[in-house]
């Protein structure tokens, strides 16, 4: 049994220790990872991180109606704040119903996403950007809006090519 296992991981191209949530339930995983993030010590620090995620959870349900809103992006973001700031926030958001299963399986397939899916996530990243740009560019702003949103956008896209790792 124990040589049909690692055959198998062989095969998949990924090793035990290389994920260690593949073959876990959704409870399992949930625990875990609730285990691996603890909550900052700081209150006035969790509560900036709770109205960070709060936002971007916000802004993710508004990418679930508006096409060509970036959900997974800001979903992801959410995740980061609450396991900086709140188990129970962090938990809920693992277990949501609407959220949750695309979180679980981010954890499930070794923390990484296709490379399609990067190219999507950058380039719904890029126009979404370059349409507020334009907004703001026509409602007057002298440049600051410009300036935070591609400043944004850039740390964006850096940070789901280079440091979100790719699905083989």
């Amino acid at each position: 049994m124990v040589a049909s296992n690692s055959s198998a991981n062989a095969e998949e191209g990924v090793g035990v220790s290389a994920n260690p949530f593949l073959h876990l339930t959704e409870e399992e995983i949930i625990q875990r990872v609730l285990g691996e993030h603890k909550p900052s010590r700081n209150p006035f620090v969790r509560g900036i991180w709770i109205i960070i995620g709060s936002i971007a959870v916000l802004f993710a349900v508004i990418g679930i109606f508006v096409p060509g809103w970036p959900t997974t992006s800001w979903l992801v973001l959410s995740a980061y704040c609450y396991a900086r700031s709140s188990q129970k926030m962090f938990k809920w958001l693992l277990t949501n119903r609407i959220f949750g299963s695309g979180l679980l399986e981010y954890y499930r397939t070794g923390k990484s996403l296709p490379f399609h899916s990067k190219v999507v996530i950058a380039g719904i990243i890029c126009i979404a950007s370059t349409a507020s740009i334009w907004a703001i560019t026509k409602a007057g702003d002298p440049g600051f809006g410009q300036t935070l949103i591609a400043t944004v956008a850039i740390i964006g896209v850096w940070w789901v090519g280079w440091k979100v790792p790719t699905t083989a």
